[in-house]
């Protein structure tokens, strides 16, 4: 019989991250919140090759709450076939809360102008 006791290993940083940004994006936005955010991804990758949060900011617009939990939408889409990173990362352009010159992940799109 095998015995383990106290609390599992730790994950690895990048999971650990992914994991508190979607406890941040399921605490902090509505459930409603979250579709917008998921339906701004899907209307950006649609429309574009290539592209990083500042167009999805863009079409969420600048009223919409800040969290962190961008990232854990951004790999649901991935999840979902939609997206995949670059591996390339750019400074983003926007102002304000949601910007100071923060360095964003460049994503591709999977269905951008696919017909239904």
């Amino acid at each position: 019989m095998t015995h383990t006791s106290g609390p599992p290993p730790p994950a690895e940083p990048f999971a650990r991250g992914i994991d508190a940004s979607e406890m941040v994006a399921e605490t902090r936005w509505t459930s409603f919140e979250r579709w917008q955010v998921d339906r701004a991804i899907e209307k950006v990758a649609s429309m574009r090759e290539r592209f990083t949060t500042d167009a999805v900011w863009h079409v969420l617009g600048p009223d919409f709450p800040v969290t962190k939990g961008m990232t854990g939408r951004l790999m649901a889409a991935k999840g979902q076939g939609m997206i995949v990173p670059t591996g390339e990362v750019v400074f983003s352009q926007r102002t304000g809360e949601h910007g100071h010159g923060q360095r964003l992940s460049v994503w591709r799109s999977l269905v951008a102008h696919a017909k239904d």
